[in-house]
């Protein structure tokens, strides 16, 4: 065989080993070179896909996974104020037809009753396959808890959103700062030691009792506000402001559901005890007073453990996690839904499917827990070793998947209706009233609650 022959035949075999691996899915030549980094709008090599969220829904790990994945893919994320976003902001462009809707939006679960009413504000799931799989939200509806499914489900039954976390909760708390004190604090031992709220709050009344009067006029207390308590207990029952009866809307039964007044009292209870700092969540001084040490405990979320590991850094082992009083509780989650759009307005129902479907995937919530703390809402990994075996050095290696979902596995259905943010709200600033100090007489608090809630009609 010739030189020249030979030449043509590596050349040909080349040829054909590079098709090959294009057809694989590697990136090509044409590929490697598209950066859509600063893409504002589309052109012949971007797509930019728009995302309305909140607090940290979308992680930028995962951003950035993508983006390795899908160069010809930019992500145009918009950071907004839950209430903003889900009370306001998306009512108002559905109410326009879709004009400035985004092409992706997160809907926190609070507001799902609200949004179930609404389904035509969404583009129905059901419609749409994947490029990868063709897979529609009727395929991929068995990977999730059914009843976090179900509040992505619109009353006509369209899906309208995916859902993300499952906010399991459970008790962040300061072990250094209980051992200070000769209280229990490893973890076994503090979760026997507060296993119901009535104990929670004796065990609040024996840190306190620790606490200098100095450092107590400093406004250093055992939690950092005893409020949260009352959305813990509420979260633990099986209704909250409205009854499944059989019917999409459900019954509302806020003044009749004994859960309510149990919750609003135990909080009223706790704060009258003097255990919590009052110190408002997600505040400046909130967030100094995880560094602090200006209160040992907080009800907390699995999202919340990014977040404590966010601001109080030089905290790295000395937090750990104990199970809630009186068993399991959920707080938080959201779904990601796909708004309609105006006529005109560029369409990307295929990238926004092709990008929710990936990101809520099994694989990926196990790495978003892993990274950031957000625990899945796909039950098939409530067994996977990488889950339950994990183990958080910021939190004492605390084992951080067994727990959360040991608590979520204890969680039951709660219908969330059409009113259930604005009733939610008009129960806390009721409790505000007492905490506050604005309102003696809690019975007084508790009847204006009511009374305000029934305005949200």
């Amino acid at each position: 065989m010739s030189f020249k022959m030979l030449s043509i035949k590596s050349t040909a075999l080349l040829s054909a080993a590079l098709l090959s691996i294009g057809a694989l899915g590697a990136i090509s030549p044409a590929q490697a070179v598209v950066d859509c980094t600063g893409a504002t709008a589309d052109s012949a090599t971007c797509t930019v896909v728009t995302i309305k969220t909140f607090g940290d829904v979308i992680q930028p790990a995962l951003v950035s996974d993508y983006k390795r994945l899908h160069p010809e893919i930019k992500l145009s994320i918009m950071k907004s104020d839950l209430d903003a976003l889900n009370g306001t902001g998306l009512y108002t462009q559905c109410a326009a037809g879709g004009a400035g809707s985004p092409d992706i939006a997160a809907v926190e679960i609070s507001y799902s009753g609200f949004w179930r009413a609404y389904p035509q504000c969404f583009i129905d799931m059901k419609t749409l396959r994947t490029t990868v799989g063709n897979k529609s939200a009727t395929d991929l509806k068995k990977d999730y808890l059914a009843w976090r499914w179900e509040q992505g489900v619109g009353y006509n039954d369209n899906v309208i959103g995916i859902p993300t976390d499952v906010g399991g909760l459970e008790v962040a708390y300061r072990w250094d700062l209980f051992k200070a004190k000769g209280l229990p604090y490893k973890r076994a031992d503090v979760s026997k030691a507060w296993d119901t709220w009535p104990k929670f709050i004796a065990f609040g009344k024996r840190y306190m009792a620790k606490v200098s009067a100095a450092d107590k006029k400093k406004n250093i207390g055992f939690m950092d506000n005893a409020a949260t308590i009352y959305a813990a207990i509420m979260n633990q029952g099986t209704m909250k402001y409205y009854k499944n009866n059989g019917t999409d809307a459900g019954q509302l039964v806020y003044k009749t559901n004994p859960q309510v007044k149990l919750a609003f009292n135990t909080t009223i209870t706790a704060a009258k005890a003097g255990i919590g700092t009052r110190i408002g969540q997600f505040s400046s001084d909130w967030n100094v007073g995880m560094t602090k040490g200006t209160f040992a405990v907080m009800l907390a979320p699995a999202w919340m453990m990014d977040y404590i590991k966010g601001q109080a850094p030089s905290t790295r082992g000395k937090w750990d996690i104990a199970d809630i009083p009186g068993g399991g509780g959920n707080q938080g989650g959201s779904q990601l839904t796909m708004p309609i759009k105006k006529a005109g307005m560029p369409d990307h129902k295929q990238e926004a499917w092709d990008f929710i479907t990936w990101y809520l995937a099994p694989a990926q919530q196990l790495k978003v827990f892993q990274i950031y703390g957000l625990f899945p809402s796909t039950p098939s990994l409530y067994t996977d070793s990488d889950l339950v075996g994990f183990k958080d050095p910021f939190f004492n290696n605390a084992p951080t998947g067994a727990i959360y979902a040991e608590g979520v596995k204890k969680l039951k259905p709660i219908f969330e209706g059409k009113l259930q943010r604005c009733i939610d709200m008009a129960m806390g600033s009721a409790l505000s009233l007492v905490i506050n100090g604005k309102e003696k007489v809690s019975t007084k608090a508790f009847a204006k609650g009511l009374s305000d809630a029934d305005k949200c009609k």
